[in-house]
């Protein structure tokens, strides 16, 4: 209906109401007024005091009418429309028209209740579909965070961040990145031979009993995983060589944690040597376009590895290269001794190795403590070519200290006087 007919429905009511409330009353009156006057005085006085206050009703009833077609027509829906729109300001959406409410009201009044409730609708449908995409983009991202983390699992977020990318979903094959870093390497002895006792089943659950309790202690330090091979594990740290070492150390405690339950449990304790080294590294992303892995490719990973091998020989637990105890901030913080000169494959000039010696147990530690400048004057002198000076005081240190291999081993050497640094094992001349 356009505003014209709701102009004209108002005007009809308002002029019939004036026609039957005002105008024909008033008519009757005047007419009876007029028609019954006889020339008196009196009488016509009071005909026209009757014809005034008929006046007067008539007035009044129109008014009364037309406060009651208002308030029927306009101001009960408006103040019902008001209410409406306060529901709504309170987020209450209307989904249907109150027919009862409206029913009497001015149709323009009813049209835009109408529009209202139309454009409510609508918005309900909007705020369905928004909720609808809401949940579907929530679930969506907490599929990928879901993803992410155990994407995670196989690439270390740290290893991501270096890379300079926030997800697993943006490495490239060939992203790379060159850090200076600190590489440590573990591994665990006669592995074999423990894993030829037990059943495969056993054999992974024991290994991973092992790196379920390794990995926290790496993380706790700074560093992250880069990759478990077999039961070594291959680490590294970029917040200083201070970190890895202290990770070193508290790897051996733990282990020796892990051992008790072990032992008290009728099984045989584990040993594992640890070797760590400080240099330039390449760490990026290598493989194929279906296969792809992170990795670390430079020379500092083999000399790290060859540091954790060289604890087999001089029964050490920790050892380190001349680059790590160089890159210590704090060495006064460990207990460290020069232990040797070794040439590593592919380098032509000899590397210092150095022992740390914070997890031995306390009497060899303490031993080793008292023996520290007679043993580094010893290693000097055997390098210097005076074989038989150096056997004397690793004699003397032997004595004190049964248990250090190290001085042990520098007898029999001094002995077969094979002075010099110590070169690459069989195994590395062969790759």
């Amino acid at each position: 209906m356009s505003p014209v007919s709701h102009r004209t429905r108002l005007t009809r009511e308002l002029l019939l109401g004036f026609a039957g409330i005002f105008v024909l009353p008033l008519a009757a009156i005047v007419l009876w007024a007029l028609l019954g006057s006889s020339g008196d005085a009196a009488a016509w006085k009071l005909r026209t005091a009757v014809a005034g206050a008929g006046l007067a009703v008539c007035s009044g009833g129109y008014a009364f009418y037309v406060y009651r077609l208002v308030k029927r027509r306009i101001d009960e829906p408006l103040l019902r429309f008001q209410e409406s729109l306060e529901d709504i300001a309170e987020g209450f959406i209307l989904d249907e028209m109150p027919e009862e409410a409206f029913r009497e009201a001015e149709e323009g009044i009813t049209q835009s209740f109408r529009q209202v409730v139309a454009i409510n609708k609508m918005m309900l449908r909007t705020v369905d579909n928004l909720e609808q995409g809401f949940e579907e983009e929530r679930l969506a991202k907490l599929k990928q965070v879901e993803l992410t983390n155990a994407y995670e699992k196989f690439v270390p977020h740290e290893f991501i961040g270096f890379l300079n990318k926030e997800s697993i979903t943006q490495v490239r094959l060939g992203d790379h990145v060159r850090l200076r870093m600190t590489v440590l390497f573990s591994d665990m002895r006669s592995f074999t031979s423990l894993s030829e006792r037990v059943t495969p089943e056993e054999n992974f659950r024991f290994l991973n009993r092992y790196l379920m309790v390794m990995e926290p202690v790496v993380q706790k330090h700074g560093g992250f995983i880069d990759k478990y091979i077999g039961d070594a594990i291959m680490a590294l740290f970029h917040q200083g060589a201070d970190q890895a070492v202290r990770s070193a150390i508290s790897m051996m405690a733990e282990l020796e944690q892990f051992n008790a339950g072990r032992t008290g449990a009728g099984y045989e304790p584990l040993r594992i040597g640890i070797g760590l080294n400080t240099g330039e590294l390449m760490l990026g992303i290598v493989g194929g376009e279906n296969r792809m892995e992170g990795t670390v490719i430079s020379d500092a990973v083999n000399v790290a590895s060859r540091m954790e091998d060289l604890n087999k020989m001089y029964g050490t637990s920790i050892l380190i290269s001349e680059q790590t105890a160089d890159s210590l901030l704090r060495p006064g913080d460990f207990h460290i001794r020069k232990l040797d000169r070794v040439r590593v494959k592919g380098k032509t000039k000899p590397i210092d190795i150095y022992e740390v010696f914070d997890a031995d147990p306390e009497q060899s530690r303490s031993a080793k403590l008292q023996t520290l400048e007679q043993f580094e004057r010893a290693v000097a002198l055997f390098h210097e070519g005076e074989a038989a000076e150096a056997e004397t005081l690793f004699a003397r240190i032997a004595g004190r200290n049964s248990h250090d291999q190290a001085a042990l081993l520098y007898v029999e050497r001094c002995r077969r006087n094979e002075s010099g640094p110590i070169g690459p094992t069989k195994e590395e001349e062969a790759l």
